[in-house]
């Protein structure tokens, strides 16, 4: 027996090594904004699959973030730290909690500057990267870059290690989009977009539109091709100058020939259904696993709800901040809460000190928010709408109670609600009683679990994981490149796309055959009346 298990281990090693000595290992390069939030643990986890696969990964991060290097999740990650010389560390961790803030106090004018400002720091951070001869000489040692295309900052760094360290070839592209799919993203970059029932990038729309919804659709669209032709694009532009680039570096008209690769955190089995050219792979639940073991206080406590089970409340990282300027906000939930049976566990940090809470409420600054989804006690998760918890809650199957608050959080709640997975709270006009009567039908009316177990077991009928689809494809890529995925559309004008020119030619050809035949007839008509006239005229003569 001793013998048998030592040739098991043995075949075991072999086979394992067979695998990985298939892979040329490759150092490609993580860029997903600056380490904090869902954009880096996303990255992360297309970082973690790649090395998996025998990769050597770097992330690129804010010093203002630099604790990541030290997590002891990530040991199998290498990171790139980058400076901010203009601003302290304190402002940088400052800007992400402003959209919060604006988003919450309802003050849409101070939301869109926040946004302008927002566009404009991180661009000039990108520059900063970019002058950084140190740090990019690091960079272009690199064979791929993998890039989270809410900072276009990766395209820059690609066309830098292109030109300055004097490759042979092209530097493999991936970009990776973190919310659901901005429609018009898609078409620039060579698939398919109908305004008719793909819903556009933060327009909360489903499928289903009514005429004046696909009026808004269209216009949404038409907004985002100006923001980054006049805005955005011109930013960008100037970076590229300053940085010895050609300014063509920064036209988001033109991405389609610099990716090789996109990869979408989206999975059909919640998405709304649209056609994807073969380049682009959707790799929804990059974030999602099998629950680990929850440590055994945590267990406890999930164990003492009983059969009503627990409820999971979150509304993201930066919310702690945001709910101490909301008078009354933390207080509206607690009410809620404790009338409820089950127990809730919400995560939220520095609570107000004079915060009274009912007993089957557990506060925690953190949360294992995967571990607690897959948990068989979790009956609800409610949360502002990330796209990681959606996906990861589509994963696990549990119904979903959706506070959005801004942004694509309104795309992700339509996407909630057109599948049937939960409900949607609208922030303005919530309070405890809306809050209690969303969740007590959430975990009583059966419909709601048996929406979400389909999705699960839809999702999870897959040959490989999200992570290790993302890695297979990337390495593909890497291999064999992109060209052959490439559809052509993204290299036709709006005309030639939609078949315009075609049409007006046939149009004009069906009207010059019309005009023939109508004169055609016109003629015979004159000519019959011309003989019939000359004839009577002859009969009158004689």
């Amino acid at each position: 027996m001793e013998s048998v298990s030592i040739q098991m281990w043995i075949l075991v090693v072999l086979l394992s090594f067979g695998k990985v000595s298939n892979v040329v290992a490759s150092n490609i390069l993580i860029s997903s904004l600056y380490g904090e939030g869902s954009h880096f643990l996303l990255g992360a986890s297309i970082g973690q699959g790649l090395v998996d696969n025998g990769h050597n990964v770097t992330c690129l991060i804010s010093r203002a973030f630099e604790h990541r290097t030290s997590d002891p999740k990530y040991t199998n990650l290498s990171f790139e730290v980058f400076d901010h010389h203009d601003r302290s560390l304190e402002d940088v961790r400052d800007m992400f909690y402003q959209f919060n803030t604006k988003a919450m106090e309802g003050v849409h004018n101070q939301l869109i500057n926040a946004f302008t400002g927002f566009v404009r720091t991180i661009a000039n951070d990108c520059e900063a990267i970019l002058k950084d001869d140190a740090l990019m000489r690091r960079l272009g040692k690199m064979d791929a870059i993998v890039m989270d295309l809410t900072w276009p900052c990766g395209v820059m760094i690609k066309e830098i290690i292109e030109q300055n360290m004097n490759w042979t070839s092209n530097l493999t592209a991936i970009s990776v989009t973190p919310s659901p799919p901005q429609a018009i993203t898609l078409a620039l970059m060579g698939s398919a977009y109908n305004p008719s029932y793909q819903p556009e990038f933060l327009s909360g729309l489903s499928t289903r539109m009514t005429f004046f919804q696909r009026v808004a659709n269209i216009l949404q669209s038409v907004m985002f091709v100006c923001l980054g032709h006049l805005f955005i694009g011109p930013i960008y532009s100037e970076i590229a100058k300053n940085v010895g680039l050609n300014p063509e570096s920064a036209n988001f008209y033109t991405w389609h020939r610099k990716f090789d690769l996109h990869l979408l955190s989206m999975d059909f089995s919640s998405e709304f259904p649209f056609p994807l050219a073969p380049n682009f792979i959707p790799v929804g639940g990059l974030t999602a696993s099998p629950a680990k073991d929850l440590d055994q206080e945590l267990e406890d406590f999930m164990q003492s709800s009983g059969d009503d089970g627990v409820i999971l409340f979150t509304l993201g990282t930066y919310f702690s901040q945001v709910a101490k300027r909301l008078p009354g906000f933390v207080e509206m939930f607690a009410d809620a809460f404790g009338r409820l049976p089950q127990k809730v566990i919400w995560q939220l940090m520095d609570p107000p000190n004079d915060l009274e809470l009912p007993s089957n409420i557990k506060l925690m600054p953190w949360v294992p928010q995967n571990d607690l989804l897959g948990h068989p006690k979790t009956r609800v998760f409610m949360y502002q709408g990330g796209n990681n918890g959606f996906q990861e809650a589509c994963y696990h199957g549990v119904p979903i109670a959706i506070i959005p608050l801004y942004g694509d959080q309104y795309d992700v709640a339509a996407r909630v609600v057109g599948r049937g997975m939960g409900r949607k709270l609208d922030k303005n006009t919530m309070n405890a009683e809306v809050i209690y009567e969303t969740l007590k039908d959430l975990t009583t009316d059966t419909k709601y679990k048996n929406v979400a177990k389909h999705v699960s077991a839809v999702n999870r009928n897959n040959p490989m994981t999200a992570r290790e689809r993302a890695a297979f494809w990337i390495d593909h890529v890497i291999k064999y490149g992109g060209d052959y995925l490439r559809s052509p559309a993204g290299e036709l004008s709006f005309i030639v796309y939609h078949s315009l020119d075609v049409v007006a030619f046939l149009f004009s050809i069906s009207c010059l055959l019309v005009a023939i035949i109508i004169s055609t007839l016109l003629f015979c008509l004159r000519y019959c009346r011309r003989i019939i006239i000359g004839t009577n005229g002859k009969e009158k003569g004689d």
